[in-house]
């Protein structure tokens, strides 16, 4: 980690190019064993000056993709190890409640095995405050933000889970608050997820162009 501050403090102040880059690497439908698989090929492409890893949505509520607390715990801790050993600082991100009614409509509930979706995504965040804590790394609230907003209503969720333009605007300044207010040159930001990062509900499916909508995108214009 030394060798890493020192080289961005030596790179810094020569770059030519003060434009922040921000990247939407969202990845629909993925928990957060199958983004681990995915972050190598990610780091390796981008560089990333900071990486915003927001998970875990998949993992407690999407029955398709269910993962233990503990097994959550261990894939997060492996991808902030490999982020920070690229040289990058790593940003995490607690995940919001569901509106449960809406999120019923196209679950079963009998396949939560009598485990409520929000005791499901408590566990979540437990290890992602752990994790965070643990390596010092930067921590958004997003949960305790959306939560005060009034969670996912109509208003600030297109489905339950994913949010409106309006939510991801929440989210995008909750990121920025947390960047510093002045970044160095040539700062390349990987927003890192699933679906909530890609920006279903604000995007179409299937590698659609990104809209101004999405986080990422509100993000980099907060961050222009």
């Amino acid at each position: 980690m030394r060798l890493c501050l020192f080289l961005l403090a030596f790179l810094s102040p020569f770059s030519g190019n003060t434009q922040t880059r921000v990247i939407n690497g969202g990845f629909p439908g993925s928990n957060t064993a199958e983004l681990d698989a995915q972050l190598d090929r990610a780091l390796q492409e981008f560089k990333p000056t900071y990486v915003v890893l927001f998970t875990g949505a998949n993992d407690a509520l999407n029955e398709k993709k269910f993962l233990t607390p503990e097994q959550t715990g261990v894939h997060l801790a492996a991808m902030v190890q490999r982020i920070e050993n690229a040289c990058a600082k790593v940003v995490m991100v607690t995940v919001h409640d569901p509106d449960v009614i809406r999120l019923m409509e196209r679950h079963n509930p009998e396949t939560y095995a009598g485990i409520f979706p929000m005791k499901r995504l408590a566990r979540v965040n437990v290890r992602v405050r752990e994790t965070a804590r643990r390596n010092r790394a930067l921590l958004v609230p997003f949960h305790e933000v959306l939560q005060k907003a009034g969670g996912a209503n109509t208003e600030l969720s297109t489905d339950g889970v994913h949010l409106t333009a309006k939510g991801y605007g929440m989210l995008a300044a909750a990121v920025r608050a947390k960047l510093p207010e002045h970044l160095p040159a040539n700062t390349t930001v990987l927003c890192f997820g699933d679906s909530l990062t890609y920006g279903i509900g604000v995007r179409a499916q299937n590698d659609a162009p990104e809209t101004a909508g999405t986080y990422p995108a509100q993000l980099r214009a907060l961050l222009r």
